[in-house]
């Protein structure tokens, strides 16, 4: 039934007033098939980094290695990895960044460490990826040997986790070492990336020179795709270069793009439009414009961290979680699949949460006894909000048009809708409303199969902060009277995945298996 044709039966039988939000959605027009899918990062970095109450003189922040270590158990600990394994499935993770630093592996030059209890740790991660059929973004955050630490920085163990390496050459052989010990020696098929350091090029970031500069990134990656060439790897591909926010469109900003085979930003900063004056779509016009430019180049580009802190983060805050921080991180997500990005991994799934403020979307970290929790728990917002997008979208998901009439609310564009399709033709819709009330809502959906239904699942601000939620279908629809009232700060999904609470999320798709 056409969309007008339909209004005109709704408006007559009295169910409800004209639409203020009208969504066309074609199942039939691909905008892209992604390379990725919607993750979490995970760590395999348990020895305490520095951080402190006061900044650093010469790095400027407060937890040198930010928030990427602590919070996991031990390898040996099958309890604690059981119930890993459950929230994890439950969540659907299925392009999981898996972080590690060099001392881990190669704590003095050229002398492996295979079996290390980090390693162990960094097996137990990669075994379940494995498992689950997860693809891996894996991300040496930064080196923390002395070893290879500029001299002036030796001594210190701020400096040591920092510095670029004195010798790229070795550096590139550590790492290309690390990856045959994975991909060879091991047989990890499910590693699908591998990235050389984290958030370069900024005063508190990783891979600088004394006395605090960034070093040049060009040689490094030239280095380690030589060195990976080298050992048979091939087929890895380099992604960078994980700067630390999206910069504004300027390809000449990465002179290194030769010996890369992705490219990958982080973001933190974005806000509603109707809070920072247009935030979210200064930074969806910027993404689509690297979105085609490294397309053009037969390339995917990923948001391989994201989170807010427009709402406060730091020590213990409670604001990266917060309610209204996780629906803005949806609506980034649902903007930027829209626009074709390939891949999203959310900061971070497991997190202690008193480092740099609450990222984690599972409690298993007590920072009062400062210990490991025995039952770990969803954090509240995070595990329920970015469930609802992980466990609905199936990994190499395609991009379908969709488009948006009406759903505007003091001058800002205020509902936005992402539809994909996954490998085996099942449809989903992510709608949010930002706005402080409600929308009514029909949609238009094109290219499906006659008699398709969808499920509906959905959260509101009524459930803020909330730990026992349980994410139900909410009602079965007929995709040709599919008509809704969105509520006030709210996410839904529309889907043609039946799942019960009970049930994991969907990971890889029934034709990939």
């Amino acid at each position: 039934m056409k969309i007008s044709a339909m209004l005109v039966l709704l408006a007559a039988s009295g169910n409800m007033l004209l639409p203020q939000v009208r969504v066309t959605v074609n199942a039939a027009k691909v905008r892209n098939t992604m390379k990725g899918g919607i993750g979490a990062s995970w760590h395999a970095i348990e020895s305490p980094i520095p951080w402190a109450d006061h900044e650093d003189p010469v790095f400027g922040s407060k937890s040198q290695g930010g928030s990427g270590w602590g919070a996991y158990p031990a390898a040996e600990d099958d309890a604690a990895w059981r119930q890993i394994d459950r929230h994890a499935r439950w969540l659907g993770l299925d392009w999981n960044r898996v972080e590690l630093e060099q001392r881990i592996y190669e704590p003095q030059r050229g002398k492996y460490t295979w079996n290390s209890p980090e390693m162990r740790v960094l097996y137990r991660i990669l075994d379940w990826c494995q498992r689950n059929k997860s693809d891996v973004f894996l991300q040496q955050m930064w080196s923390n040997v002395a070893w290879n630490t500029y001299p002036e920085w030796r001594d210190t163990a701020s400096g040591r986790v920092h510095s670029a390496p004195v010798s790229v050459e070795d550096f590139a052989d550590g790492l290309a070492s690390l990856a045959h010990q994975l991909v060879h020696e091991k047989g990890y098929t499910c590693i699908r990336w591998l990235a050389i350091t984290n958030e370069p090029a900024q005063r508190f970031s990783w891979f600088q020179m004394p006395p605090n500069k960034p070093a040049t990134l060009g040689p490094a990656f030239a280095a380690v795709r030589n060195a990976l060439d080298g050992r048979g790897l091939t087929s890895l591909p380099l992604s960078g270069p994980d700067y630390s926010y999206l910069p504004e469109f300027n390809p000449h900003l990465i002179d290194f793009g030769e010996f890369l085979g992705a490219y990958d930003f982080h973001s933190y900063g974005a806000d509603w439009d109707w809070r920072k004056q247009g935030s979210l779509t200064h930074f969806e016009a910027s993404l689509a414009r690297w979105i085609g430019w490294a397309h053009a180049q037969s390339k995917p580009l990923f948001l391989s961290e994201l989170g807010t802190m427009a709402n406060g983060w730091g020590g213990n805050s409670p604001a990266p979680g917060s309610y209204n921080s996780l629906l803005k991180d949806a609506e980034l997500m649902i903007r930027s699949i829209a626009q074709g990005v390939d891949g999203m991994n959310r900061w971070s799934f497991l997190n202690r949460g008193d480092l740099d403020g609450q990222w984690q979307l599972l409690d298993t970290w007590d920072p009062a006894a400062g210990s490991m929790l025995q039952e770990y728990m969803p954090h509240p917002n995070s595990y329920y909000i970015y469930g609802l997008m992980s466990r609905f979208i199936a990994k190499h998901s395609s991009i379908v048009a969709s488009a948006v009439d009406g759903g505007e609310s003091e001058g800002w564009q205020r509902v936005f809708v992402a539809a994909l399709r996954s490998p085996a033709g099942r449809l989903t819709l992510a709608v949010v409303n930002d706005s402080s009330h409600p929308f009514d809502a029909a949609f238009e959906l094109r290219g499906l199969p006659a008699g398709t239904h969808l499920y509906r699942y959905g959260i509101t601000e009524a459930e803020k902060d909330r730990t026992d939620l349980r994410i139900d279908p909410q009602r079965e629809i007929l995709t040709t009277s599919l008509t809704d009232t969105l509520a006030p700060m709210s996410l839904t999904i529309y889907s043609m995945y039946k799942l019960a609470h009970g049930e994991p999320g969907v990971i890889s798709d029934a034709r990939e298996q």
